[in-house]
C-alpha cells in the first residue's frame, strides 16, 4: 500500500492532499492542466521535496519531514514514464532501456536479461538496435515504458503516458498498456486529464483541482455522483449545488444555488431518502444532476408544469450524429449550451440536447435568448 501525505507551496501554488493507493492496482489522478497532478509524481519520485509530508510504500518510508527522511531519487524503487518519453536520440533502444540499469552498476549479463524481458513485455523484440528516430510515436512510448519496467520498480509513475500520441496510436498503446499493467500487478499511479483513460485504467480515481482532492472513488462513484462541475462536465450532465432550504411533499427538496442564478432555487427529487434518520437536514449541502435530454427549450416563458425554469443566452450549438429512434431523430441531435442569467463565472452553461429538427424549427442560433426548463422529477439530488 502506498501512503501519501503532502503539504507544500510552490511559488503561489499550494498542494495539500492525503491518499492511499492499493498494492498491485492502478490509481488515477484526474484533473485539468494546472491542477497539480504532475507535481505529485515529481514529489513522489524525489525530484521535488515537499515542505511537510510523508511518503511510504509498504513499511518503507521514502520521505518524512518530521523524521528528516528524504531518500534520493536514484535510491527509490520507482519507475517513472514521462509525458514526452525523454529518450536519448543518440542511443539505441537497448541502451535507452539499459540506461538506469547501468547506473546501478549491474553485471552485463543481468542487464542484457532485464532489457530483453522488458522489450518482450512491450512487444518490441528485435528492435533493440534501432534509434528513437526510427520508431513510431507508439513504439517510442513503449520503449519509455520498457525502460521503467527494466528497473523492476515497486511503484510505477505514469505522467500522461498517452497524451503525445495521435488518436489511432493512442488506442493501440492504451490496449497494450492495460495488458502490461494487468500482467505485472504492480502498484501504479497514473496522471491524466482524459476521463475515458481514468475509467479504463483506474481501480480508484482521485479528482484533483488546484492542489486538492475534490472527489475520489471507483468509476461508478464518479459516474453516478459527481461532486464538481468539472466531473459533471466530463460525465456529460448538468450540475448544481447548494444547501437544502426545505422539503416539499416528502420526496422533493428545494436547494438554494451558490451560483447566483436568477430565481436562485432548484426543486429536485432526493432519491436516496430512506428512514427519517437518513434524510439530510435542512442546511446540508446537496448536489443536483440533470441529463441534457431532460432539458426543454422554449422561445417564450413556458406555461408547462416544470418547476425549474431559467432564462439565458445560447453560447454554443453543436450538431451531433443521427440517433436511432424516430424519423425526426434520424436527422441527428443538437447540443445547445446556454449561459443562464445571473450565473457566476465559475458556473458551466446549462446544456440541452434536442433533435436537429427542433433546433431548426425554433430557429436557434448562438446569441439568441431562450428559456430552459426541466421537471423536478428529472433532477436527481444527493448529499
Amino acid at each position: 500500500m502506498l501512503h501519501v501525505g503532502l503539504d507544500t507551496h510552490l511559488n503561489t501554488f499550494h498542494l495539500a492532499l492525503d491518499f492511499t493507493a492499493e498494492k498491485g492496482k492502478t490509481t488515477v489522478l484526474l484533473g485539468e492542466s494546472g491542477a497539480g497532478k504532475s507535481t505529485v509524481l515529481r514529489l513522489l519520485a524525489g525530484l521535488l521535496h515537499p515542505q511537510r509530508g510523508r511518503i511510504a510504500l509498504g513499511e518503507t518510508i521514502y520521505f518524512d519531514s518530521e523524521l528528516h527522511i528524504a531518500v534520493p531519487p536514484q535510491e527509490r524503487p520507482f519507475g517513472y514514464v514521462f509525458q514526452d518519453y525523454v529518450l536519448f536520440p543518440h542511443l539505441s533502444v537497448f541502451e535507452n532501456v539499459a540506461f538506469g540499469l547501468r547506473a546501478q552498476h549491474l553485471q552485463r549479463k543481468l542487464i542484457q536479461q532485464r532489457v530483453g524481458e522488458a522489450l518482450e513485455r512491450v512487444h518490441l523484440p528485435g528492435m533493440d538496435q534501432r534509434r528513437p528516430s526510427q520508431l513510431s510515436g507508439g513504439q517510442q512510448q513503449r520503449v519509455a515504458i520498457a525502460r521503467a519496467l527494466a528497473l523492476q520498480p515497486q511503484l510505477l509513475l505514469l505522467d500522461e503516458p498517452l497524451s503525445a500520441l495521435d488518436v489511432q496510436t493512442r488506442r493501440e498503446v492504451r490496449h497494450e498498456l492495460r495488458r502490461i499493467l494487468s500482467e505485472l500487478g504492480i502498484t501504479t499511479l497514473m496522471v491524466t486529464h482524459q476521463y475515458l483513460e481514468a475509467l479504463l485504467f483506474g481501480h480508484h480515481i482521485l479528482v484533483l483541482d488546484h492542489g486538492e482532492i475534490i472527489q475520489e472513488g471507483e468509476q461508478r462513484d464518479l459516474l453516478a455522483y459527481p461532486r464538481s462541475s468539472y466531473v459533471a462536465e466530463l460525465v456529460g450532465v448538468n450540475f448544481f449545488h447548494g444547501p437544502i432550504v426545505r422539503y416539499e411533499n416528502g420526496t422533493m427538496c428545494v436547494i438554494r444555488l451558490h451560483d447566483g442564478l436568477e430565481g436562485g432555487e432548484v426543486v429536485a427529487a432526493l432519491k436516496e431518502m430512506g428512514s427519517a434518520e437518513e434524510v439530510p437536514a435542512v442546511g446540508e449541502e446537496a448536489y443536483i444532476v440533470v441529463n441534457p435530454h431532460s432539458v426543454t427549450l422554449y422561445q417564450a416563458a413556458p406555461e408547462s408544469s416544470a418547476r425549474n425554469v431559467f432564462h439565458g443566452r445560447i453560447v454554443q450549438m453543436l450538431r451531433l450524429g443521427p440517433g436511432s429512434g424516430s424519423a425526426e431523430d434520424e436527422e441527428g441531435t443538437t447540443r445547445v449550451s446556454i449561459l443562464l442569467d445571473g450565473a457566476s463565472a465559475q458556473m458551466s452553461p446549462l446544456t440541452a440536447e434536442i433533435t436537429a429538427a427542433s433546433a431548426r424549427r425554433m430557429e436557434l442560433s448562438e446569441g439568441k435568448s431562450i428559456y430552459a426548463a426541466f421537471k423536478a422529477t428529472e433532477a436527481r439530488a444527493y448529499t
